[in-house]
């Protein structure tokens, strides 16, 4: 464990765990890539900052405060699944990758990613809003808060079929839409597409509620409902 936060006054070049055990941190500063190995869980509080270099989570991660992660170019990855009663911020103008669910036991109160750069997200659960700034992000899964917003600033790829349920909160594509999967949107509130929509399995609303706003065209290259 580490009480405090690491690299505080001077940061360190690298920092490195090995795949035991379990792990808790409260803040790191390096020069150099963070690399977590811990297949038990690795705890997260307050900033970690790599200086443009690769943050890395191999094991399962869990969020015990509100937790900001600045890699400027470099790739943020989370290998395992994500959980935690707390925000989290990823910003990487590289790739960002959540490789298995967030959310998926204890819901995080919000999701966000910043502007430029590429995410790939499989499911994700908050109480709050998820936002991606994202240049390009790719959907896979179900997509869930609590009557809170639902927004890409982006473009997206359903690079599997998609469930996007907010209660009545709005829901935001704010870039093209492509992919050869389903993308099924619940809402009661505003939900808008600002650019062109393409899917091969469909468009779907289960919220008759909601508002529905297609700004461009929409094409459904294989059998589905729009």
């Amino acid at each position: 464990s580490f009480v405090a936060v690491v690299g505080g006054s001077t940061s360190l070049s690298t920092l490195t765990t090995d795949a035991a055990g379990t792990l808790v941190l409260n803040g790191v500063n390096t020069t150099a890539a963070q690399t977590y190995n811990e297949t038990g869980s690795v705890s997260l509080n307050g900033s970690f900052n790599t200086n443009g270099t690769a943050f890395t989570i191999n094991g399962p991660a869990t969020l015990t405060g509100a937790t900001t992660i600045n890699a400027g170019a470099g790739s943020i990855t989370f290998t395992r699944t994500v959980d935690g009663t707390f925000g989290l911020t990823a910003n990487s103008t590289g790739l960002t990758t959540f490789n298995t669910t967030v959310g998926g036991t204890t819901g995080l109160t919000s999701l966000t990613t910043d502007a430029g750069g590429n995410a790939t997200l499989k499911s994700v659960t908050t109480t709050g809003a998820q936002s991606y700034g994202d240049s390009t992000v790719t959907l896979n899964g179900t997509y869930t808060t609590t009557n809170s917003a639902f927004s890409i600033s982006g473009n997206t790829v359903l690079g599997g079929n998609t469930v996007v349920t907010t209660g009545s909160g709005a829901v935001t594509f704010t870039g093209a839409v492509d992919g050869t999967k389903g993308l099924t949107v619940n809402s009661t509130g505003a939900t808008n597409f600002n650019e062109e929509v393409t899917t091969a399995s469909g468009l779907h609303q289960d919220d008759a509620a909601g508002l529905i706003t297609f700004f461009k065209d929409v094409t459904v290259q294989g059998a589905g409902d729009t």
